[in-house]
This record gives C-alpha cells, sequence and structure tokens, in this order.
C-alpha cells in the first residue's frame, strides 16, 4: 500500500508539472475508442470502455491539475459546500459512465434489465441536480456538473497570476498554519469607500438571487428525463408522441429562459447557448432519424465519399458506424 501511495503521488506531481503532455497522451486515448469501434468482436463495449476510462482519466487529472493550482477562491468554495462538491463529483463521473453502464446492463440483464438500470440512472441524476440547484451556490446545472478544465487558458494564466502575487505581497501576509492570506492594514481600501457592515455569507446571497422564473425553467429541465421515460414506456421508444413531448419541454425550458434573459447570469447565458446547440441532436433520434435524417446523411456521406479523395477514408467507416452509434448515444436524456 505504500509503494502504491508513492506512486499515485508520484503520477500526480508528474501531471501537475506537465499538463500539456498528459493532454496529448489523453487525446490518443480517446482516439484509441474511435479506431476500436467494428474492428472486432464485442467492440461496442470494448470501445465505450476506452472512451469511459478516458474520460475518467482527464477528470481525475484535472483535478490534480486544479489542486496543484493552490487556486484560493475554489478551496473555500469546497471548504462552505463539501457536500455539494462531493456531490458534484459524483453526478459527473455517473455521466461520464452512464452509456457504458447501459451497454453493460443490455449484455447481463437484457432489455428489461436495461430500461431499469437507465430509469435508475435517470432518477439519481434528477435528484442529484435538484439538491443542487436548492443548497449550492449553482444558478443552473451545467452537463456534466464539473465542466473539463480549461488548460491553455490556465497555462496563459500562470505568468500574470506571478506579477499578482508579487504586487500584492506588499499588502498580505500568510498564516504559516493554515496558510490563509490576510491582508494588512495598510492595504484596506480609504475610510470614506468603507461599510463596516457585517459579512454576509456569499452562497446564501447568491441563491436568494435567483428569480423564481427561472427557477421554474430549470427544474423542468431537470424533469424532462423522468417525464421522458414515462412517456417511452407509454407510448414506445420510436412513437412521435414521446419525441414530441421531449421536444416540447426542451424548447419551453429555453423560452421561460429567453423571456428572462435579461435576470440571467453569464453563466446562465453560456449553459443556454450549449443547449440550444444541443436541440439539433433531435435531427438524429428516432423516429426522425429513421424516417427523415437517415437516407440524407448516408446519401451526403456516399457523395463526399466518392468526390472528395481525403475524406474518403473517413466517410467510408462513418457511413457504416452512424447507424449503431444513433442506437447506443443518440437517447433523449443523455444531454
Amino acid at each position: 500500500m505504500d509503494q502504491l501511495k508513492g506512486l499515485l503521488k508520484s503520477y500526480e506531481a508528474w501531471v501537475a508539472k506537465n499538463p500539456d503532455v498528459v493532454g496529448d497522451f489523453e487525446t490518443t486515448a480517446k482516439w484509441v475508442s474511435y479506431f476500436v469501434a467494428g474492428r472486432i468482436s464485442n467492440s461496442n463495449v470494448l470501445s465505450e470502455l476506452v472512451y469511459t476510462l478516458s474520460n475518467m482519466l482527464v477528470f481525475y487529472n484535472d483535478r490534480i491539475i486544479d489542486k496543484a493550482r493552490g487556486a484560493n477562491e475554489n478551496a473555500v468554495i469546497r471548504l462552505q459546500s463539501g457536500l455539494c462538491y462531493r456531490l458534484k463529483v459524483t453526478l459527473t463521473t455517473l455521466e461520464y459512465c452512464e452509456v457504458f453502464i447501459e451497454i453493460s446492463a443490455r449484455r447481463l440483464f437484457g432489455q428489461t434489465g436495461k430500461w431499469l438500470v437507465i430509469a435508475l440512472i435517470q432518477v439519481l441524476k434528477a435528484a442529484g441536480r435538484l439538491f443542487l440547484l436548492k443548497h449550492s451556490t449553482s444558478d443552473i446545472i451545467t452537463s456534466p456538473p464539473i465542466a473539463a478544465l480549461n488548460r491553455r487558458a490556465l497555462s496563459k494564466e500562470r505568468k500574470p497570476e506571478a506579477s499578482v502575487a508579487q504586487s500584492e505581497h506588499s499588502i498580505t501576509f500568510q498564516l504559516k498554519r493554515s496558510g490563509r492570506l490576510i491582508r494588512k492594514v495598510e492595504g484596506a481600501p480609504p475610510i470614506q469607500y468603507r461599510d463596516f457592515k457585517l459579512h454576509v455569507d456569499n452562497a446564501d446571497a447568491a441563491k436568494t438571487q435567483i428569480p423564481r422564473e427561472l427557477l421554474q425553467a430549470e427544474y423542468l429541465y431537470i424533469a424532462k428525463p423522468l417525464i421522458h421515460l414515462t412517456a417511452m414506456g407509454l407510448f414506445g421508444q420510436r412513437s412521435w408522441k414521446q419525441y414530441m413531448i421531449a421536444l416540447s419541454l426542451d424548447l419551453y425550458s429555453v423560452y421561460l429562459y429567453r423571456q428572462h434573459r435579461h435576470l440571467m447570469s453569464k453563466q446562465q447565458k453560456l449553459e443556454l447557448s450549449r443547449r440550444c446547440i444541443n436541440l439539433l441532436y433531435f435531427l438524429v433520434r428516432s423516429p426522425f432519424y429513421d424516417n427523415y435524417s437517415k437516407t440524407r446523411i448516408e446519401r451526403i456521406l456516399g457523395f463526399v465519399g466518392q468526390h472528395v479523395p481525403l475524406v474518403k477514408l473517413v466517410a467510408g467507416p462513418l457511413r457504416e458506424y452512424i447507424p449503431q452509434w444513433q442506437n447506443t448515444y443518440f437517447y433523449l436524456w443523455s444531454t
């Protein structure tokens, strides 16, 4: 165990010092999952396992790099809401493993077991997201709840952070035991700008500022997977009724947000833009895909494969794998 802990610490130190090299390795691991698909028996399970492990590796390395940065703001957030942070980690892990769990459940327990596992996953995700919305400082739940780090931006921030640290050194000092930065008396703002008010917890203040209309839109979006699964059980997987119910819920949630766009934060606007782009997935989901998109996509890929030499190597395999990917990934509850 001591050797294992030593190896783990050595790996964490190496990741913290070489984030660019780690990123290249993670990208290679993801591409391996694409090349494995369709090449060997049980490739669907194997490729999804490789892809899931690569996502988990990226997530783990992001946590190492984030911890190594020594970001005081992130540390304060974790101390103030440790349960919410752990719940975000759990939901992010579940989201990365979701498709692999579904495929494995279908292999082990058949279609009935698969749908039971899917229903359980969606109930857990909805309950977790609802808890985060009520008890954390998040005003909208992203997918995944903990986004991947922008490592390029972090590498660019290192130099400015060093200069800022030097400038702040003259007005702050660090406590030896806790490592907390304390502002010196001479670093305080001018007396005419001091309000001497009692400190208000930022988490409580942030929660009171979320408008009721935006909360209703987010509640609707969180409940959509459960409503959609119920509709699928009533009307069938390839029914237009369940398709239109899910599409209507997404559109109405976006509509509620856009109606009160002036009340939205920057994070809410970014996430709303991502959700609007994700509406395009409805073009490749059943039954719309079976009746309209399938033939057109195959026709476009066939034309490109015949007339564009360099793209031919990609268009051919892509045309063969799209039906399998569509049946595996394009569920309405996956976004």
